[in-house]
């Protein structure tokens, strides 16, 4: 992004100021993983998967693929029509090769989500130390014109409570006496 400034003889484009110093190389980053989604091997079918066919698919083990595909060699005649043991072991292949990526790229979400976090957690008690100082400096005199600030930042550091659920009375059980 640039922004457009004049001077007496021209204009100049000038560049805007980055958000934070982080943020060029967070860009570039998701550019790459972005570029390697794109490349990723996939089906033609851009139909999203219901939550019914994943879960099939995550059960369905290879060895039941590969059962399968033996069977479908045995009896070519039964399931040509449905499915070839080339398929069956295509899928077999590209799960067992893929696999692999697939649990690398976890492990990095994993390493990135506990970067975040290691470098937020020193901002945090950073502040709630503040935070712990200014409820102190507020009760003296000259921390009068703080007072919001501290109470702003109260609101913001402490959890809500959830609400119990009301517990409904059970009826009493009612007992019919003979005669």
């Amino acid at each position: 992004m640039t922004t457009v400034t004049e001077t007496g003889n021209g204009v100049t484009p000038t560049p805007e100021p980055i958000p934070n110093g982080f943020t060029p190389d967070a860009q570039a980053r998701m550019a790459r993983l972005r570029a390697m989604a794109a490349e990723f091997p996939d089906e033609a079918d851009p139909r999203p998967l219901t939550p019914a066919e994943i879960r099939l698919a995550r059960q369905t083990t290879p060895a039941a693929l590969e059962k399968t595909a033996v069977f479908a060699e045995a009896a070519p005649g039964v399931g040509a029509s449905v499915t070839t043991s080339v398929e069956l072991r295509d899928a077999i292949a590209f799960e067992l090769a893929y696999g692999g990526v697939r649990d690398e790229a976890r492990a990095l979400a994993r390493h990135i989500d506990l970067a975040i976090l290691r470098r937020k957690l020193k901002a945090v008690k950073s502040a709630r130390g503040l935070y712990r100082m200014a409820k102190g400096y507020v009760t003296l005199d000259v921390g009068e014109p703080v007072r919001p600030h501290v109470a702003d930042m109260k609101r913001t550091f402490t959890r809500s409570r959830r609400k119990k659920a009301t517990a409904t009375p059970e009826p009493e059980p009612t007992t019919v006496e003979k005669k």
